[in-house]
């Protein structure tokens, strides 16, 4: 029986031996393949996947327990959309070594210190008129661009990157850089991300600093909850939702914008004041025409409003002994406009500088050509100067002004009204210079907001 039992002993303990000699074996080949190119092309793949690229590739990766890391990473896509190309520098993770064992590549905590995003190419640019399958396929993580399909996948549980920078045109200004993201899976393909800190720039406008942003993104939509953003004392603030491929549809609210940057440039020095209001923007993605499907449309206010330095002003001021009119306070401008790339529409312009003149109105522009219907006001104590003003044209009387129509219509650098010679007409011929000068001042009044939608 003892000799049996010390048999058995010695099986007991020859089996543990190779248990633990399997398990240093089986450590050792575990560590071998996690430095070796067929692990780091498995998590390329599984990256790829994710990503819907059609290349994926890891630098060398340095492993510390859990913890991994990697100087870099670059995705490139060819099939036109999301991106180009992907590159992310120092990159840190902590892995759950688990998911090796079901093709799942799990993280739990991914850390970029430097994300850039390259738009994709143009419709119609070699390789993306017919795209074809990615060389990788798509798989079935949960992450911004999952998919479901066969392959090693990627289960990210949490991405934080220090500074992203994503252009989102050809144009090299166009983008936003330096901006920090957060980014928490939220069920199934959807993904919340907080933005704080960053520029953004568009081609023609100011830059604007990007105070912080919620967005949601559910596969293939975007949708931005809030996104405040500034530039100096304006504030502007973004809500909607962008799907992808499909169309773009935002409500930008505007605060305290100055209109000066925005305006033409012989029209900056004349022109001065705050905007405020709401503006709808609606543009398809993906027909490779979108500039020319744009539809803008809102309600907007110009704020501390001045028209200043127009020879006009100092010519009416003299004729008519008021000073007010050389340098001329816009106590209101607001309208309500929709645009598109061949037409705009103004409705309810009001356009006032109280105590001296107001004009209300609506117009149209097709093809650079204006054609509105206008009521124009000016004060008793202006009209005094233009003998038979009172009588036979301005003979309505309301909100302390007496008023008249107007038409205005041609070309929108040069319209043509029909006041300028009914005041002709009753002033007399050793007036009319002047009268036409008094009216002209009604025109470059709504001409100041004119500008200020169209440019």
């Amino acid at each position: 029986m003892n000799r049996i039992l010390a048999r058995i002993g010695v099986g007991l303990a020859a089996l543990l031996v190779l248990f633990l000699v399997g398990l240093l074996v089986a450590r050792i080949l575990f560590t071998r393949y996690l430095h070796s190119d067929a692990f780091r092309q498995s998590l390329a793949q599984a990256a790829a996947n994710t990503l819907n690229a059609n290349h994926a590739d890891f630098a060398p990766l340095e492993f510390d327990g859990s913890m991994v890391y990697g100087e870099n990473f670059r995705a490139t896509r060819n099939d036109g959309g999301g991106f180009s190309t992907l590159d992310a520098d120092q990159l840190r993770a902590t892995f759950d070594w688990h998911g090796l064992l079901r093709h799942t590549v799990q993280i739990d905590e991914l850390a970029i210190q430097r994300l850039s995003i390259e738009p994709p190419a143009a419709q119609g640019a070699a390789g993306t008129e017919n795209p074809s399958e990615p060389e990788w396929t798509a798989g079935a993580a949960p992450a911004p661009f999952g998919l479901s399909h066969p392959g090693w996948t990627v289960d990210l549980r949490k991405t934080t990157i220090a500074e992203a920078n994503w252009h989102w045109s050809s144009t090299p200004e166009e983008g936003i850089t330096g901006t920090a993201l957060t980014l928490m899976p939220d069920g199934q393909n959807a993904w919340v991300i907080d933005a704080e800190g960053g520029t953004v720039q568009t081609a023609g406008f100011p830059s604007l600093d990007l105070e912080t942003a919620s967005m949601r993104w559910q596969s293939p939509t975007l949708y931005i909850n809030s996104a405040d953003l500034k530039n100096g004392s304006s504030r502007l603030n973004v809500t909607g939702s962008i799907e992808a491929r499909q169309s773009v549809d935002l409500q930008v609210k505007l605060d305290g914008v100055d209109v000066q940057p925005l305006l033409a440039p012989d029209w900056r020095e004349r022109l001065t004041g705050r905007m405020a209001g709401q503006v709808h923007i609606q543009a398809p993605l993906g027909s490779g025409n979108a500039a020319n499907e744009l539809t803008v449309s809102g309600s907007m206010g110009l704020l501390e409003g001045q028209l200043t330095a127009l020879p006009i002003l100092d010519e009416i001021g003299t004729f008519t002994h008021t000073e007010r009119f050389r340098t001329l306070e816009l106590t209101r401008a607001s309208a309500d406009f929709t645009r598109t790339p061949e037409r705009l529409e103004v409705r309810n312009m009001v356009v006032e500088s109280e105590g001296l003149i107001r004009v209300e109105g609506t117009y149209t522009i097709v093809d650079g050509r204006i054609d509105g219907s206008f009521q124009v006001g000016l004060t008793p104590a202006t009209l005094q100067w233009i003998p038979g003003s009172q009588e036979e044209i301005f003979t309505d009387s309301r909100d302390g002004y007496r008023w008249t129509p107007m038409r205005l219509t041609g070309p929108v650098d040069h319209p043509n009204d029909d006041l300028t010679p009914r005041l002709a007409a009753a002033a007399g011929d050793t007036i009319i210079k002047s009268a036409a000068g008094v009216e002209g001042t009604v025109k470059k009044v709504g001409q100041g907001v004119l500008d200020l939608l169209l440019h």
